[in-house]
Parts: structure tokens; sequence; C-alpha cells
């Protein structure tokens, strides 16, 4: 199969756009390097003109490499917040994170319910739950977009194993995948791009933490719950170890990584008072 932008037959074809649906090679599988019609390139601003060879036949089709000015920002415009990929992926790190949020609701020591699960419990937590995972992951990839660059989310085995298996202890690795970053970012603009994301965990369990002081036993149990929750996905993200967030915020600035991780652990320690002391 040939790739549709430079006609090279290339080992490890196809790599099939998300986009616009065409097959490329490895050279030319990301959107801007085949200046993608469905995405953008070089009709955005600050591009250069794309230059390509119109050939004589299909066996001699062939295009001039794609060209960008140092000053040119790559700015996605998708139909969505997610591609059909990325839903995919989206869909099975919810259904993994919403079942490790429900299990916050059971005592480590007896396995007995801290609050009744009643509908209106589900009703409550499981939106809850989503919307701390899902804002947590849209933060970065808007963040990056802005920015100019390509950013999808993608599930990773491990992280979902141990987001799985975790979900049954005290401690929860809160990580089944991670916002796949592409394009050239300063180390300011990547440190700024991961702090976003447990910095809207940290604010999110802040403020139903601080809810949950205000109202009766079992909202405030619940609202306490979603702090536990928010506070553990921020943690466990802030760790400077491989690709987690907290790798590319400690070598951008370790100081705000620092105040993230003061504040990440003060709300563990926190939510951990009222759920099982309390």
């Amino acid at each position: 199969m040939q790739c549709h932008y430079c006609g090279q037959e290339k080992e490890g074809l196809p790599f099939r756009c998300n986009y616009c649906g065409e097959s490329y090679c490895s050279d030319h599988r990301l959107p801007e390097n085949h200046s993608c019609p469905r995405v953008g390139g070089p009709k955005q601003p600050g591009h250069s003109v794309v230059r390509r060879y119109t050939p004589n036949s299909n066996t001699e089709r062939r295009g001039l490499p794609y060209v960008r000015s140092s000053r040119s920002r790559f700015r996605l415009r998708y139909g969505g917040i997610f591609s059909k990929v990325e839903e995919k992926h989206i869909l099975v790190a919810s259904l993994v994170v919403g079942f490790a949020g429900i299990l916050t609701n059971f005592a480590m020591t007896t396995g007995s319910p801290l609050v009744s699960p009643t509908p209106l419990f589900f009703v409550i937590t499981i939106p809850a739950y989503l919307l701390s995972f899902l804002g947590h992951e849209i933060s970065h990839k808007f963040l990056a977009r802005r920015n100019g660059l390509w950013a999808e989310f993608r599930t990773n085995l491990y992280g979902l194993m141990l987001t799985a298996v975790s979900s049954v202890f005290l401690v929860k690795f809160l990580a089944p995948g991670q916002v796949i970053i592409h394009g050239s970012g300063s180390k300011e603009v990547l440190g700024g791009i991961s702090l976003v994301g447990p910095g809207f965990n940290i604010a999110i369990g802040t403020l139903v933490f601080f809810l949950s002081r205000f109202t009766g036993h079992f909202f405030g149990s619940i609202f306490v719950q979603i702090a536990w929750f928010n506070a553990w996905m921020a943690l466990i993200n802030l760790i400077p170890f491989g690709s987690l967030d907290g790798t590319r915020i400690f070598e951008w600035d370790k100081t705000r990584w620092a105040i993230a991780l003061v504040g990440a652990v003060t709300l563990v320690v926190l939510s951990y008072y009222y759920l099982w002391h309390t």
C-alpha cells in the first residue's frame, strides 16, 4: 500500500489518519506531517507555503517535505472534543476509573459501606468521578491545543491494570493512561500542560471537601469521598517518574511542583481523617 502523501511503499504501512481517513507511512502519519485538510496545516497563520510535486503518473507520485517556518503554530481544528479512536480509549479508562471510585465507599477494615449505596449515591458519585477524570485529561488536551500541539488521550495497559487492582486498596493508583502530545514546545509550555491536570483535581477536591463541612452525614461523606478520589489522582500524577505529569513539572519548576505536591498530600490527609475517623 502506498503512502497517500509521498506515494512510496514503505515497511510499516498503513498508519490511518483519524481525521482525513487516508493511509500514510511512518514519516507522514501525523496530521501536521501530511498537511491534513481536516485538521489545518499550511493555511494556518505563521505557516510557510507547502510545495508539492505534481507527478506525471501514479507511480511517480511524490511530494516535497512539509515545510514550517520557525514561528509556525499548528493549531488543530477538531470536529469534536475527542477523535473516534480517542473515544474508545476514554470509554475504557472511564469504566475502570469509575469502578475504582465506587469502591472508595467501602471501609478497608470491614468492607462495610461508609454510606448506604442508594440510587442517589450512584447518581452523585459516578458523574463526579467521571468529571474528575475527564476534567484532568481535557485540561491537558485543551492547554496543549492552545499552544499549537497535537494531543490525544491513550490508555496504558499497565496503568489500567494498576488502577483496577489498586481500586480495592486504601492507596489508589489512578492513572489509566495519558494524553500523548506531539510537537515542539518549550520546557515551560510542557510543564504548564502537565501541571494543569493535577491542578484541576486539587481545585475540585478542595471545593467538594469544604462543601462536605456544611452538609449532613450522607452528602458530607459522599463529598469527602470525591475529595479523596481527586486527591489521589493529583498525588499519583505528581510523582516525578516515567511519563507521569510530575516528571515534566519537576524538570520545569521545582517550586511549583512542591506547592502542588503539598496541596495534594494535605487533601489526602484531611480526606482520610474525615472518611475513617469521623
